[in-house]
């Protein structure tokens, strides 16, 4: 089955590391996986390690030239099946595939959209062959906000999280207090919430002090990075707060005791995922994607969205109580290998794409 995987971004982020990991493993699940990117980032040299990797950069927001070098890529490659990952990527699949025996779905990753891709959407869901959301969660919320009315057919397909090996050092700035290591993994984006964690984290560390915290996540917003940063300096605690930039998860995750994801809205959280893989203790705002990974609370710690003061009751809990931490993780490790492990991922997309091509 050959599947072609469309990615508009090559930098870090969570769509990407997951098409990353899923071209590196697909052989294992019977998919011959090949790769069309259409733009630069900092995975750029990553995806062109891959041995089924093609680049071409979109000039437009619509570009007739990369439609056409899309089209040829489908006939020489005899590719099945496109999986797009945004509606600019759909959006030129389904021009390039028109006449040809190729199947096309597309992952909605987002809840909200803008007017430009809310409109792309509107006119690709009746016409590609089936639409993927990664949580039930995420199905309920666009089904309630009428983004599915038109979708042929919907199903709902959980992330998985790569399998990480023995990390490399991390680069110049860490710097170890011996006490434990909080930590949240999540670019800056209006949709994640820093912020609640930041104003958290002087009732932490007065109960703590020698806790420290590390924030691993681009500055895609950098409005929100300088409000994190603010936070902590006015709190007096940025000698003790360290932010990395962008970060693999592997690398950071060792690093930590107990991991935090504080956000505002999300689809699926598949840094919350990764980090109870890893078997860290794990604590994430009650919002609707974030209650599912974490099994309603059985499998990590919630605390109210936006809620400072819970957020550092639920914190302090987890750092004081270590029958608690320890208990918490082994479900949470436990929970995640059942349902996010990339071979069960790859299980599953394997059954959508089955299902997709006998329809």
């Amino acid at each position: 089955m050959r599947v072609l995987y469309l990615i508009d971004s090559l930098n870090r982020g969570g769509v990407e590391t997951l098409t990353l990991a899923t071209c590196h493993k697909a052989d294992e699940a019977g998919i011959e996986a090949y790769v069309a990117g259409f733009g630069d980032g900092s995975f750029a040299d990553a995806f062109r390690g891959l041995p089924r990797s093609f680049f071409r950069k979109r000039r437009a927001p619509f570009d007739p030239l990369l439609v056409g070098w899309l089209r040829r890529l489908l006939r020489t490659r005899d590719i099945a099946l496109v999986h797009a990952n945004q509606a600019v990527e759909a959006l030129h699949a389904w021009r390039a595939r028109r006449g040809l025996p190729v199947k096309l779905v597309l992952t909605l990753h987002n809840l909200a959209y803008d007017a430009k891709n809310r409109w792309a959407l509107d006119f690709l869901l009746p016409r590609v062959d089936a639409v993927a959301v990664v949580s039930e969660a995420a199905r309920q919320w666009h089904e309630a906000n009428g983004t599915l009315r038109r979708a042929r057919w919907v199903t709902v397909l959980p992330n998985g999280v790569p399998d990480f090996s023995l990390p490399p050092a991390l680069a110049s700035g860490w710097e170890a207090t011996g006490g434990p290591t909080l930590g949240m993994i999540a670019n800056f984006t209006p949709v994640k919430d820093h912020a609640t964690l930041c104003r958290a984290l002087p009732e932490v560390f007065a109960r703590h002090p020698a806790a420290q915290c590390v924030f691993a996540g681009a500055a895609q917003d950098e409005r929100l990075h300088r409000e994190a940063r603010e936070l902590c300096a006015r709190a007096g605690l940025l000698h003790r707060v360290r932010f990395l930039g962008s970060r693999p998860a592997a690398e950071v995750l060792p690093r930590l005791d107990v991991f935090a994801l504080s956000s505002r809205s999300d689809t699926f959280g598949i840094a919350l995922a990764e980090a109870m893989l890893a078997g860290l203790p794990c604590a994430a705002s009650d919002i609707p994607a974030l209650r599912e990974v974490a099994d309603n609370g059985a499998a990590a710690a919630l605390f109210r969205a936006g809620d400072a003061a819970d957020c550092a009751r639920v914190l302090n809990r987890l750092l004081d109580d270590a029958t608690y931490r320890r208990a918490l993780a082994t479900r949470g490790q436990a929970y995640a290998r059942g349902r996010y492990t990339l071979p069960a991922y790859l299980a599953r997309l394997r059954d959508f794409y089955d299902q997709v091509l006998a329809s």
